[in-house]
């Protein structure tokens, strides 16, 4: 094995040549290959992981680029696996690149992260987080997770075998639309960057044992500030164990659970799953137009979601033209159409949002062919 190219690395106090080996020798899967998947994927090839696997469903659009430097102009509209994968063999010619283009689901998580060292979670929604936290305890792997909203940043280190993980700190999966994501809250590149090297040289501190791993603890970075702060995070004896994915299934097929309750309030969203819209519905992609380009679901109508709410009344009909069918919104996660469902049924119309959006339609078995 040729280490040249890692010798400033090897050189440090502590690290060496056996360090190295171990990152050679390591397997990697980064859930999201996107804002903070993009600098997490680029230090560890760099840094010579031998295997890095790319879990993502989604296309390069232009408006990631301000914050994704793993992806290219000349990349718009291609797979993000693929993009990314085209960037880091170019980086390392030496390691394993292993593309799994799909949204990360309780049918395939198993399968992929299995045979993992260590799962980097940069996904940008609730459902993968709590999956792959989930599949990560059932299978002993420990978690680097890391997450962004505004102008602050989390990262931690989660490992069921050795003391907390995810559901320790955050027990259930917040309801829909109540924390905004970063299409609707906004989101600067730089901040990814920071979260997302921390990530890595999390990853690699377990890899080969040097320093002390974010276990049992979160740190928290306000950028604003430039502080850094880190809080203690104990394992809850009383929570049992995670054993099993159904409940991750059950959420996905609409079905209502405790951590997340279907609202009852008629001014708010109701919602339903994906196998509850009917031919009678009338199915709308409230999502911008370069996120529809990359593909929609076949039979929907696209009305961008600011275009909507100015005036629905035009755009839906009133009257007995609602009598129609009943009016279902779909975003990309569920989280844009909960918050406009919820304010046309303040309105009076009859609206509902399909919960987990785009992403879980593209994770059913049974998903009709996209336009």
């Amino acid at each position: 094995m040729d280490l040249s190219r890692y010798t400033r690395q090897i050189r440090l106090r502590g690290f060496g040549a056996e360090a190295q080996e171990r990152l050679v020798d390591a397997h990697v899967v980064v859930i999201g290959a996107g804002g903070l998947g993009a600098p997490v994927l680029t230090y560890l090839a760099a840094a010579g992981v031998g295997r890095l696997d790319i879990v993502d469903p989604d296309v390069v659009e232009l408006s990631n680029l301000h914050r994704q430097f793993i992806h290219a102009e000349d990349g718009v509209g291609a797979r993000k696996v693929d993009s990314a994968a085209a960037r880091l063999r170019g980086l390392n010619s030496t390691i394993e690149i292993v593309t799994h283009p799909v949204l990360l689901t309780a049918d395939n998580a198993m399968d992929i992260l299995t045979g993992a060292d260590i799962v980097v979670d940069g996904s940008d929604n609730f459902a993968t987080r709590y999956l792959a936290n989930d599949a990560c305890e059932i299978l002993g792997i420990p978690l680097v997770w890391g997450t962004i909203l505004g102008f602050d940043g989390q990262v931690a280190v989660f490992d069921a075998r050795h003391g907390a993980t995810l559901r320790d700190l955050f027990p259930d999966v917040p309801a829909p639309g109540s924390v905004p994501d970063c299409a609707t809250a906004g989101v600067i590149g730089a901040l990814c960057g920071s979260i997302g090297s921390a990530m890595a040289m999390e990853t690699i501190k377990v890899l080969t044992g040097i320093g002390t791993p974010l276990r049992d603890a979160v740190a928290i970075h306000s950028s604003l500030d430039a502080s850094w702060e880190t809080i203690p995070v104990a394992r809850d004896p009383q929570r049992e164990p995670v054993t099993s994915l159904d409940a991750h299934r059950a959420a996905l097929a609409g079905a209502p659970t405790p951590e997340v309750p279907v609202p009852t309030d008629d001014a708010e969203a109701a919602a339903i799953g994906w196998d509850e819209v009917g031919p009678q519905d009338r199915l709308i992609d409230i999502r911008e137009d370069a996120e529809v380009s990359a593909g929609a679901v076949a039979g929907a109508r696209h009305i961008p979601m600011e275009a909507l709410l100015a005036d629905p009344a035009k755009l839906l009909g009133s009257g007995d033209e609602m009598k129609t069918g009943r009016i279902a919104l779909y975003c990309r996660s569920g989280v844009r159409s909960a918050r406009a469902a919820t304010e046309l049924r303040g309105r009076g119309f009859d609206v509902v949002t399909v919960t987990g959006g785009y992403l879980a339609y593209l994770s059913r078995t049974d998903a009709s062919p996209v336009a």
